[in-house]
């Protein structure tokens, strides 16, 4: 199975790339990052990441070739920007309240989608999943070592900074904060990331945020789709 992502920069492509591939461990998984390039793990000089640049691939033609080399296309994205033009999905109702995680990636998701030509979406967007980050993916990290403490697992806001002091309790190293794709920042994203050794470690992380849930059940649609012929033989 091959797997194509986009994503804003190499800390999301490593953490993305990591729940794939647990997910699915002892199966044939073929991860391949589209967006930003990297070289040895670290993001190319000469693509640029960001938000900006994930909804700007949204809107190329080169997203039917990615799906017709590829069984599946990942796009992730962080919503701490999502306010900002040419993102334009509002953190808030007009009323002022604040919209709730659930709510805000369905927007994203309806906003990603409205970019793909209306050809690729039609034929190919069944095959095109979404890893919406609420508002950014070390958010989706802070059940690993805040599992006694509820409300801390689903927090959206300051999210390395509340990473930082659990791991600093702990004598870990923790995230640079002022270059979070640095090689120090790559050790640290990988200790992190042994936690998550099997599925049933990322499903109950996955459940304190709705993005993460959102992407955990479609790589579980994905699995169920591989099954089918198997059960239908039986």
């Amino acid at each position: 199975m091959k797997v194509a992502l986009i994503t804003e920069g190499p800390s999301e492509h490593r953490i993305v790339k990591h729940i794939i591939t647990r997910y699915f461990k002892g199966e044939d998984v073929e991860i391949r990052q589209i967006q930003p390039k990297l070289i040895s793990g670290r993001q190319d000089n000469n693509t640029p990441g960001g938000w900006n640049e994930v909804l700007k691939y949204c809107g190329r033609e080169e997203i039917r070739d990615i799906l017709i080399e590829n069984d599946y296309l990942v796009i992730q994205i962080d919503t701490d920007q999502s306010q900002i033009s040419p993102f334009d999905v509002s953190h808030t109702h007009l009323n002022n309240t604040q919209k709730s995680p659930s709510e805000l990636c369905t927007e994203v998701i309806e906003k990603l989608k409205g970019l793909f030509k209306t050809d690729i979406k039609h034929e190919y967007g069944h095959r095109i999943f979404f890893a919406i980050c609420v508002h950014t993916i070390e958010c989706w990290l802070l059940p690993i070592y805040y599992s006694n403490k509820e409300t801390h697992c689903s927090k959206t806001v300051s999210c390395i900074s509340l990473l930082n002091k659990e791991l600093s309790r702990q004598n870990i190293q923790t995230l640079p904060t002022n270059d979070k794709n640095s090689t120090n920042a790559v050790r640290v994203y990988d200790t992190i990331l042994q936690n998550w050794r099997k599925r049933t470690d990322i499903e109950e992380s996955a459940r304190y945020h709705a993005g993460f849930q959102i992407f955990i059940d479609s790589l579980g649609s994905i699995q169920s789709a591989k099954q089918e012929p198997t059960e239908s033989r039986s």
